[in-house]
């Protein structure tokens, strides 16, 4: 679009492009509320040459639809649609924080691998997001059947508030849509594409295989199947070995490589079921000590991540556990006061109490043998 910043559109006012893709436009906006206040939003608006296609126009306004059927804390939020001077727009909520493919690329150049901890709350989140839309029902009790199609890195939002975003549903598959959008060709990025979906069959188990490879991604730092060019990620989605993540990163438990291989099965019947299961099973492996961390942790980790650079970064993990034991440690007892110190009192133990004392406090045990047989000494010189 060629609205310059700080200028209207309806009834928004326009600031910087922080999103373009082959479609439409994302920038920052403001509208303004009955009540007065400025609310920040993000303003996707289709492209003039786009528009002319009625597929894509079918796909934005469906994307509309699907976003105002959605109400989750993990999926943005829409405020309204329409059309504009012949322009259509999506009016949505404002997230600000990098997306999960800059964080990725981050890690890559700096702390390497994203620890186990962060990843799992990420993959829950995302989880409990694509549960709420899988399972989504229409006011007469019926599925929608919605399928997100494009999960990738770079369409998950890390909130500055620790909340995980699912964002771009322009492709989504729903049974809301009436026309035809042209199912046999194969949408969304091939690296995170399942295998049945390139056959032409798709289910919500083929979100569950992108979750799959986002969880590889994070937890080794390296890409799954990229090959050189969309051929050649093809054929690696389709036939290459996958190796569990814990070949590249030791860390990783047996568990967390089962849940992640499990994603990752080439036939959808033997994935988790739907994500609500997949979600749960993280939780499990959540539960076990050294793997829980709040939002607030996962906020912190984020921002310094991206305060580190290239070749001089410290332990993703370590300052991961720095951020917990800082927070979440108890209290230093203070010294005792000399004052109420008390001596204990009573009867001298006896020889098998004595020879009952642990290791540790066998020179107390010596020191009282040493008083008896100088005391013995002194007796028998002076009778």
């Amino acid at each position: 679009m060629g609205t310059p910043a700080g200028q209207t559109f309806g009834t928004y006012v326009v600031y910087e492009q922080i999103g373009k893709g082959g479609m439409a436009t994302v920038h920052r906006a403001e509208m303004r509320e009955p009540n007065g206040k400025v609310r920040q939003i993000a303003l996707k608006r289709l492209l003039p040459k786009a528009a002319a296609h009625k597929e894509i126009v079918a796909s934005f306004l469906q994307e509309s639809k699907l976003l105002e059927a959605l109400h989750h804390p993990g999926i943005m939020e829409t405020f309204e649609s329409g059309k504009v001077f012949g322009h259509y727009f999506i009016a949505m909520e404002y997230i600000p924080g990098p997306t999960l493919r800059e964080l990725v690329a981050q890690c890559g150049m700096t702390v390497g691998a994203v620890p186990e901890p962060i990843t799992l709350n990420i993959a829950a989140q995302l989880c409990d997001a694509l549960d709420h839309a899988h399972t989504k029902k229409d006011p007469k009790g019926r599925s929608l059947g919605i399928i997100h199609r494009d999960i990738s890195p770079a369409n998950i939002i890390l909130s500055t508030d620790g909340i995980v975003k699912l964002i771009d549903w322009g492709l989504a598959k729903a049974q809301l849509n009436k026309e035809d959008t042209g199912e046999t060709h194969i949408k969304g990025k091939y690296g995170y594409v399942a295998p049945e979906y390139l056959e032409g069959r798709l289910s919500a188990r083929s979100d569950l295989w992108a979750v799959g490879i986002i969880m590889y991604e994070l937890l080794t730092s390296r890409r799954l199947f990229d090959g050189a060019n969309d051929f050649e990620t093809v054929q690696r989605v389709r036939n290459m070995p996958i190796p569990r993540p814990s070949i590249m990163n030791p860390r990783v438990t047996d568990k967390l490589d089962t849940i992640v291989m499990k994603a990752l099965e080439r036939d959808p019947t033997y994935r988790w079921k739907t994500a609500a299961e997949m979600r749960e099973a993280m939780h499990e492996v959540i539960a076990q000590p050294g793997y829980y961390t709040d939002n607030a942790h996962v906020t912190e980790w984020v921002q310094w991540v991206f305060t580190q650079k290239p070749g001089t970064a410290a332990s993703g993990i370590s300052h991961l556990h720095s951020i917990v034991t800082a927070k979440d440690a108890p209290e230093p007892m203070p010294p005792p006061n000399p004052e109420d110190v008390t001596v204990p009192s009573g009867p001298p133990l006896a020889m098998d109490e004595l020879q009952s004392l642990s290791p540790n406090r066998y020179p107390v045990f010596w020191i009282v043998i040493g008083f008896l047989v100088a005391g013995l000494i002194a007796w028998k010189l002076a009778g």
